[in-house]
């Protein structure tokens, strides 16, 4: 990653913090339907006080609240009625750990159902921390579900990793407050399946900053866990952000909410073993291997998901094989294109390593372009196979979706290394996968 792009997302970091009116937006619907009140007077960044004390917040405060830069965080100086408390979190995680059977086999397989929510009642919510998980709760209710959910899966790790009392009450605090950076992204941009602008991808690769921004300026936390959280998007291959570390420069906290955290949406997206199975086999190198066996163990009793039908797949292979096709000519342009002297593929690696893997994936499964209907009727005609194959072809889906967000973090870099034809020939290449991603 460049020190540009680590220097831009620092400062989109600080700038949505500072003054964001998306944050500034949920928190006033939420005072529509939810007591807030100032705490103190609210004053503007040259000293003009914009609210008094013990004001009620509403809506129509809002115009106000954005236009003007504060003296500080707004929710600094609001509290809510019948926030976010511990015992609130400890109910919602017993509630969902009783509404799930295979959240229940995790509890169970840490020995006793009721350890999760007694650990979470002795943690020591801050109001500050409290109102950023209530404006969740109400305003972005996925996003708190979401992370109940990778409490509950960073937790069964924690145990399978025998952490100390310190480390797993650092971890329960990172996994709750993992991606409440998001709220200060505009929605419609983390909801978003089309093609993001630079700036709109900084905001998304530059949450985990901001996440840890936020809990780093809350006293009595650990700074383990504001690491933790700016880590959380980093892969041990380097592939990750928003600095692109590797390996041992990752924490081990950070390691474990992260396979909590893609666990999670595997599990909430599909609920299948064999996803979470292929995802592991492509994933190796990014997480960490023993977590993703203790991942595949703890879910392995989950049920398999039911497959689209043989004109579906037929035609997800085909559009596949058509996009290995064209990168096939590219990587041959490149090869025609190097000398001696200078070979413009060194800014690529990342692209040939991430695509020889999925096509190592497909030949796995016997992928051959030359008979994909008949791939398609021999998997139909045994379920196992079936959900294999769809399994394989979703994670190669989502696989494609992180590289082609990848390939446009280094843009700039591979531009420069690439001469203009065969700069528009990926530019031609990517037009044709994303293409394909908004087909699915």
């Amino acid at each position: 990653m460049t020190n540009n792009h680590n220097s831009s997302y620092e400062d989109t970091a600080h700038q949505s913090i500072e003054k964001d009116p998306h944050y500034v937006t949920a928190i006033t619907e939420m005072a529509d339907h939810k007591e807030v009140i100032a705490s103190e007077d609210i004053y503007t960044s040259n000293g003009v006080k914009l609210i008094t004390k013990d004001t009620t917040i509403n809506s129509s405060q809002r115009e106000g609240l954005i236009k003007h830069k504060l003296c500080k965080p707004i929710d600094k100086s609001l509290i809510v009625q019948d926030g976010i408390t511990v015992d609130f979190l400890a109910k919602e995680v017993t509630r969902l750990i009783k509404e799930n059977a295979s959240l229940q086999y995790l509890a169970v397989f840490n020995g006793d159902l009721r350890a999760l929510p007694q650990e979470l009642v002795l943690l020591v919510l801050s109001p500050h921390m409290a109102f950023k998980l209530t404006v969740a709760k109400e305003q972005r209710p996925h996003l708190f579900q979401r992370l109940l959910l990778v409490t509950v899966i960073a937790h069964y790790l924690a145990v399978r990793k025998q952490l100390s009392e310190k480390d797993m009450k650092n971890l329960l605090c990172a996994a709750l407050f993992l991606d409440l950076g998001e709220l200060h992204i505009d929605p419609e941009l983390l909801n978003s399946t089309g093609n993001l602008s630079e700036t709109e991808r900084c905001h998304i690769y530059a949450h985990p900053i901001t996440g840890s921004l936020i809990v780093r300026e809350v006293g009595g936390i650990d700074p383990a866990v504001s690491a933790a959280i700016q880590q959380h998007h980093e892969r041990l291959d380097g592939s990750g952000y928003p600095h692109g570390l590797r390996d041992e420069q990752i924490g081990t906290l950070a390691r474990i909410v992260s396979v909590a955290d893609v666990s999670a949406s595997i599990f909430a997206r599909f609920g299948s073993n064999e996803r979470l199975s292929t995802f592991m086999r492509l994933n190796a190198n990014k997480y960490d291997r023993e977590l993703l066996s203790f991942v595949l163990e703890g879910f392995s009793h989950m049920a398999h998901c039911t497959v689209a039908n043989n004109n579906v797949q037929l035609a997800r292979l085909e559009a596949i094989s058509q996009l290995f096709e064209t990168w096939g000519k590219f990587r041959a342009s490149l090869s025609l294109s190097a000398t001696d002297s200078s070979s413009p593929t060194g800014a690529l690696d990342f692209m040939f390593e991430r695509m020889g893997n999925l096509r190592s994936l497909l030949f796995q499964f016997g992928f051959d372009s030359g008979s994909l209907e008949l791939m398609v009727e021999i998997a139909m005609a045994d379920p196992q196979i079936a959900n294999e194959l769809s399994a394989v072809l979703d994670e190669i889906d989502w696989q494609f979706q992180d590289l082609e967000r990848e390939t446009c973090r280094h843009r700039e870099t591979i531009r420069a290394a690439l001469n203009e034809g065969d700069n528009h020939q990926l530019d031609s290449w990517t037009k044709d996968l994303l293409a394909y991603l908004a087909s699915q």
